[in-house]
């Protein structure tokens, strides 16, 4: 609907109106119709869009060095440590992540599906109901 009146529009602004039947191309034979399937692009050349390619320029910095490796963190390690200690002062070894651990600290509640829009008791609706009545007078 707006596509026609659109359309109608311009050509009245620009005084030419436009007819469809001159753009159709007809009455072609079978090599002319090959031959424009086989055209090559005409933003690129017949090997392909090589003119348009980023030129390559040095960052001014240098890249892909050598890390070098100072071993795990001192945080890392006196928590290391310290996981020790308190395991020997307690005796007893903390495990973590195996099927025993996780069904051990299963938190059940998470298994229960909640209702998140519970319906109201009677006395709640009687009240909901008596308030919106009230409300109309």
């Amino acid at each position: 609907m707006f596509s026609r009146k659109n359309l109608a529009d311009a050509e009245a602004n620009l005084n030419h109106y436009w007819n469809i039947e001159d753009l159709q191309v007809k009455d072609l034979d079978a090599d002319a119709d090959v031959q424009i399937k086989t055209e090559s692009d005409p933003i690129c050349s017949s090997a392909g869009c090589t003119q348009y390619k980023q030129k390559k320029t040095g960052l001014g910095y240098p890249v892909d060095y050598d890390v070098p490796n100072f071993g795990r963190d001192g945080d890392i390690n006196a928590n290391m440590r310290s996981l020790a200690v308190a395991e020997k002062m307690y005796k007893h070894k903390l495990i973590m992540g195996t099927p025993e651990s996780k069904a051990q600290w299963h938190n059940v509640a998470k298994d229960t599906e909640y209702d998140f829009e519970p319906k109201l008791d009677i006395d709640m609706r009687t009240t909901k109901k008596n308030l919106a009545d009230t409300e109309k007078r």
